[in-house]
């Protein structure tokens, strides 16, 4: 081999040598799942709107006084259009046929022409058109010291966006001597109403307050007591049973916190049997919408009424 290509060969070597490595593959890194997407911020007025259908729905009973419901089937499941209206007569023992009218956002069988005072007013004070006085079915009486401001303005919202539904409502046949003895009950709010205290039992008394437990629980006696057993209550079907709510009464005696929750909760899926005359159908106590009660509120409606039976709150009864 000539010395020129000797040379050739080995300068050919040494860049062979020289040339860089291809550099390594890169290390194959897992990809991390993508983090969900933050929440959108409610609105405090979809906040506001979402606690009133929340009270109107499972608290207060809007639902159920104002929408025909099947006497027919046990528990009375609802049978017409929400809050378009129902009437009740003396079937309910009462003195004569009074109506729960169209509460819908329809602007001419409903209240959608109605101002957010006179829905406030209506609510708490117990005026309705042309400031006539309401039967204290409609529970204004309860309600006008106790339901906080906050809550009744937040009633008032949730109705603004009830659908419509055009359907007219049966004035009331009440005698006129029923009406001028309820005429002296409506009347203006006290004051403002505060939110109450939310620690447990504060905020149990609260909801069994404008849940009217105590209205329907109280004895009959001339200074009713508190949760001590009430007179039966007329259903279409006969009388039911209003047994006491005090902590060593029949009911929770014996009842865990647990059960109570879920005394309360199996009404959510319950259905609808036919009703029979004669026995208890479940048609007085709001069941259904109470069923829908958040676990939380529940509990702490147990954990008030447990205080009933405390040396400076007992209420005695049978």
């Amino acid at each position: 081999m000539s010395v020129v290509a000797l040379l050739v060969a080995v300068s050919g070597c040494r860049e062979k040598d020289a040339a860089p490595k291809p550099p390594p593959p890169p290390a194959v890194v897992e990809a991390k799942p993508a983090a969900p997407p933050a929440p959108k911020p409610v609105s405090a007025q979809a906040a506001l709107v979402e606690r009133g259908r929340y009270l109107g729905e499972s608290v207060l009973g809007c639902v159920d006084c104002h929408t025909r419901r099947d006497t027919g089937r046990f528990g009375g499941p609802l049978s017409g259009p929400p809050l378009a209206g129902a009437c009740f007569g003396p079937e309910w023992d009462l003195p004569g046929t009074l109506c729960a009218p169209n509460i819908t956002s329809d602007p001419v069988h409903g209240v959608g022409r109605w101002t957010d005072a006179q829905l406030l007013r209506t609510l708490r004070e117990g005026y309705g058109q042309g400031d006539r006085t309401l039967f204290p079915m409609m529970p204004y009486m309860e309600w006008r010291a106790t339901l906080s401001d906050g809550d009744a303005k937040a009633v008032v919202a949730w109705l603004r966006t009830v659908p419509a539904v055009a359907l007219p409502t049966p004035p009331s046949q009440l005698a006129p001597e029923v009406l001028a003895d309820i005429k002296d009950l409506a009347g203006p709010l006290p004051g403002p109403v505060a939110e109450p205290a939310q620690d447990d039992v504060s905020r149990g008394r609260y909801l069994a307050t404008i849940a009217q437990c105590a209205f329907c629980h109280a004895s009959a006696d001339e200074e009713p007591r508190p949760f001590a057993r009430g007179r039966a209550a007329p259903t279409p079907l006969g009388e039911e049973p209003v047994p006491s709510l005090l902590p060593e009464g029949p009911i929770l005696k014996d009842l865990s916190e647990d059960a109570f929750v879920a005394r309360f909760t199996a009404f959510k899926d319950l259905a609808p049997a036919p009703s029979k005359k004669g026995q208890v159908n479940k048609l007085s106590m709001p069941w259904r919408a109470f069923s829908s009660m958040k676990e939380e509120d529940l509990r702490a409606v147990y954990r008030f009424l447990k205080t009933q039976g405390t040396a400076t709150q007992r209420a005695t009864g049978p």
